[in-house]
């Protein structure tokens, strides 16, 4: 561990969204050696950091082994095949063999003289983007290589070519990139955060941002932002339908949901720009939250979902995606043994029956009387079919009507009336907008109100 570069900077002005401010990030490296105070190096224009304070902030140190990454990623943005000089990043120190993935909150360092003991991770801002000439924030957070500011334990001076040594470490104490991305990507996970309040002379700043972060997540319904998400099991339903398995990356519990609900899935790279998504189905039981499962079909017309769905469907088992919590609107359910009149009416086509699945797992529990009628379309989840048929015949509250489309064969409101009174059903409706509209339709001929009808509408 080295110090390969001290880097001072003076003060210049910036615009930042269309604001002119002061800034010190612009720094060059020093020759020889460099006194370190209590707020600093010698001859280093500091710009205040209202939040953080100036002690805790004195020192800035950015890794050398992040320079040949960020060479490499930046080359189209850059349109440059320079290297960077030394100090590009605004760090005081450049060094080496202090990554992220080791350094944790706490550390203490003998750099030089010097002793130094690492406060904070560097949470960038508009002034880093107008030192690389582009939106480079984002993408700088996003990938944790972000460096770390540090507290002076004991002034000194600090040069170039002075090692680095470790003096004190608390090994419960996060690492920096699990400090960023419980912080800032992560935050759904409440034991990740609990676990940063165990750092060793944490900031009063951090500490409280982190409380409210857990406050919000247990005031939540399901989980705050994206969570990340293993795929451990991918069957091809059809020709153009898979149903994907998801675990949760981090071994996390999953969240409760209700049959009929969704997950919206978010495309594109953490910190990158705008993310494509789309909502999918569960299809799996309620009941069993070790994994989920959605169902993909790939091929419809919209260019975003097209964009999604196609993505989607070509990830195999070991792929990662990641997704909001559960989400949709759900029928109250009925309570347990009470021996209600009404009848839950149950009414697919084609795909689906994946979210008709989930409501079935969901009353298998309290068991009652089931009516599902199932409209058969060209390319439908064949497995997932199996499984509704398995689920229906070991539950005698359960009965399954089937119509082929394919033997112009269709499920009709009349057909429906035939097995009560309407006044009695409580009915959901998945399938596809023409398959919905086409029963909406016919229900209110029947003078059986749509809002009476809850609707999923599944392509």
């Amino acid at each position: 561990m080295q110090i390969l570069s001290v880097n001072v900077g003076d003060r210049r002005p910036v615009k930042v969204k269309q604001r002119n401010m002061q800034t010190g990030i612009y720094k060059t490296p020093a020759a020889g050696s460099v006194k370190v105070s209590r707020l600093g190096l010698k001859d280093d224009v500091r710009i205040e950091h209202r939040k953080m304070g100036l002690e805790h902030s004195a020192v800035y140190a950015y890794p050398y082994e992040h320079y040949a990454y960020w060479q490499t990623e930046l080359k189209s943005e850059r349109n440059s095949e320079e290297p960077f000089p030394l100090g590009q990043f605004g760090e005081n120190l450049t060094v080496t063999g202090l990554l992220e993935k080791e350094v944790r909150i706490g550390d203490i360092f003998r750099f030089g003289n010097t002793i130094l003991q690492v406060a904070h991770p560097r949470i960038p801002c508009g002034k880093l983007n107008a030192r690389m000439g582009f939106r480079f924030a984002p993408m700088f957070l996003a990938s944790c290589k972000v460096g770390y500011y540090m507290r002076v334990i004991k002034e000194g001076s600090v040069a170039k070519g002075d090692s680095i040594e470790l003096l004190e470490r608390d090994e419960n104490s996060p690492t920096m990139e699990e400090f960023v991305r419980v912080t800032h990507y992560e935050y759904w996970d409440e034991l990740a955060l609990k676990k940063l309040l165990q750092a060793r002379d944490l900031m009063p700043f951090w500490r409280e941002m982190i409380e409210s972060k857990i406050v919000r997540n247990q005031l939540a319904s399901g989980w705050q932002g994206l969570r990340e998400f293993e795929i451990v099991h991918r069957v091809q339903e059809s020709e153009d339908t898979v149903s994907l398995d998801l675990k949760c990356v981090r071994g996390r519990a999953l969240s409760p949901f209700h049959g009929g609900q969704q997950l919206m899935v978010a495309l594109g790279e953490r910190g990158g720009g705008s993310q494509k998504r789309k909502a999918f189905y569960l299809s799996s039981s309620p009941q069993t939250l070790s994994t989920y499962r959605i169902i993909v079909r790939h091929g419809i017309e919209d260019a975003q979902d097209c964009a999604v769905s196609s993505h989607l469907s070509t990830l195999k088992e070991g792929n990662h995606i990641r997704s909001n919590a559960p989400f949709g609107a759900v029928r109250s359910l009925p309570e347990k043994n009470l021996g209600e009149e009404r009848i839950r009416v149950l009414i697919s086509q084609g795909l689906g029956i994946a979210p008709i699945l989930s409501i079935l797992y969901e009353f298998e529990e309290i068991q009652p009387r089931v009516i599902l009628f199932h409209e058969s379309d060209t390319n439908e989840p064949q497995e997932l079919l199996t499984e509704v048929n398995e689920l229906v015949s070991r539950n005698s509250n359960f009965e399954m009507i089937r119509a082929d489309s394919s033997k112009l064969e269709y499920i009709t409101a009349e057909q429906i009336c035939l097995h009560g009174a309407l006044a009695q059903f409580d009915i959901d409706v998945a399938g596809s907008c023409e398959f919905i509209d086409r029963l909406v339709n016919e229900f209110m001929a029947l003078d059986f109100a749509p809002a009476a009808l809850m609707t999923r509408y599944v392509d």
